[in-house]
């Protein structure tokens, strides 16, 4: 039986009723969907701007789930008024060349929201196959390059990697990861994210190959650290991702250069952020039970993922050893660093806020108090999944931050 994925794209106002889209096998059908904006207003304008916000919805929510125009194989239109067929065309032509999918269009239809038009398709994309015989020469030349390196900052050795085509006019996307691992921890995503954007990966100080002389690991040398690194590879501007640990980093590193982060991805963490409405949001989480000396078992990870995982679970479980530093002093060092309102007040970028719905360390109700707090924010919860979701569902982590970059991209705000 082919298992259905019901997909949920940032970037996109969804009805809490239906899935933006659903994934069987190789097709993926996209629901009807109007112009509205990220609040869930039509746009103003009529019909033209509302066919071509219906048309960037749709194709924010193809590139979430992995597809793009050319794979669409059939549109179905709704029109409250046919007498604005024509109209509708001039908008809907823009979006595709040569010959445009199957089609068929349906007249004097009562619409949500009083729009005047709606619009559903039916994709298809297949998914590649496990088998490689190393005969394909274009597929061997088509991985991104990789190079790594150090930079000495403040007396420390702080160890850094790049992945993609450094030649290459989109935003970097810098990784920055939690207490539970290193640079590597970011297997999953890295070969993904790097296939059309570079992306930066780096150890806090104390993690994996980088140096901790001083025993100063935490967010007040951090943010430092990533802003040394980034300048050392020439960085100006960029996405920053935070996990846990990570999104103290890449605030405190917003918050100290201004104009630095076109977005902030801040998964599973609070950055600081310890207002009165995010710590009560924590007040909501569900106590974990007595962790245990057993193979997998670890704070940072679901349960149940520990149960269904060991082998991965294990090697979350060695990663996070691979370093000097005290995890129990790290905690208490970030604990101690705080921002207000003020400050997220300053944070007018666009950010992602990811959190798995069942995450004991920063419960979902705490992100969800944080995305109320800044000025442009968006949550995305990973199901059945615990801290670190970008371990423990890479697929489902990965679409949600590709859909969100997709948007970025679109709205050419580089």
């Amino acid at each position: 039986m082919t298992r259905v994925e019901r997909l949920d794209i940032p970037g996109v106002h969804r009805l809490p009723h239906f899935a933006h889209a659903a994934r069987a096998g190789d097709y993926v059908y996209v629901s009807g969907t109007l112009g509205t904006d990220l609040d869930g207003a039509l746009v103003p304008g009529g019909l033209k701007a509302e066919t071509d916000q219906t048309l960037a919805n749709i194709a924010t929510i193809l590139q979430g789930a992995g597809c793009g125009w050319d794979d669409v194989a059939s549109v179905s239109v709704y029109l409250a008024d046919l007498e604005e067929f024509a109209a509708m065309n001039e908008v809907y032509d823009r979006f595709f060349d040569d010959l445009a999918p199957a089609r068929i269009t349906i007249g004097g239809v009562d619409l949500a929201l009083g729009a005047r038009v709606e619009m559903q398709c039916v994709a298809y994309r297949a998914r590649p196959t496990a088998g490689f015989t190393g005969d394909d020469e274009a597929m061997l030349t088509a991985r991104p390059a990789r190079r790594t390196g150090f930079v000495e900052h403040d007396g420390e050795r702080l160890y850094y990697e790049v992945i993609g085509d450094e030649s290459s006019d989109t935003t970097p996307l810098v990784l920055s990861h939690g207490a539970g691992g290193n640079h590597a921890v970011w297997f999953q995503q890295v070969a993904h994210l790097a296939s059309n954007r570079v992306v930066v990966t780096w150890d806090h100080r104390g993690y994996g190959r980088s140096s901790d002389l001083g025993d100063r690991t935490g967010p007040l040398v951090a943010s430092a650290d990533l802003l040394a690194i980034l300048d050392e590879l020439g960085i100006q501007r960029a996405d920053l991702v935070g996990q846990s640990m990570g999104g103290w980093s890449v605030v405190g590193a917003a918050l100290a250069r201004p104009g630095l982060a076109r977005s902030l991805v801040l998964a599973d963490t609070i950055g600081g952020f310890a207002t009165e409405t995010v710590l009560a949001g924590l007040a909501h989480g569900v106590p974990r039970g007595p962790e245990r000396e057993a193979l997998g078992d670890h704070p940072a990870l679901g349960e149940a993922f520990s149960a269904r995982s060991p082998e991965l679970a294990h090697l979350y479980q060695s990663l996070g050893r691979m370093g000097s530093c005290d995890g129990a002093i790290v905690i208490k060092r970030l604990l101690e660093v705080t921002h207000d309102e003020g400050q997220a007040a300053q944070l007018t970028m666009p950010v992602l806020l990811i959190v798995g719905d069942h995450d004991q360390l920063f419960a979902p109700a705490a992100i969800h108090a944080l995305g109320d707090l800044l000025p442009d924010a968006r949550v995305v919860e990973i199901e059945g999944t615990g801290h670190s979701p970008y371990f423990e569902d890479p697929t489902a982590w990965n679409r949600a931050v590709d859909s969100f970059l997709a948007w970025l991209d679109a709205r050419h705000d580089v």
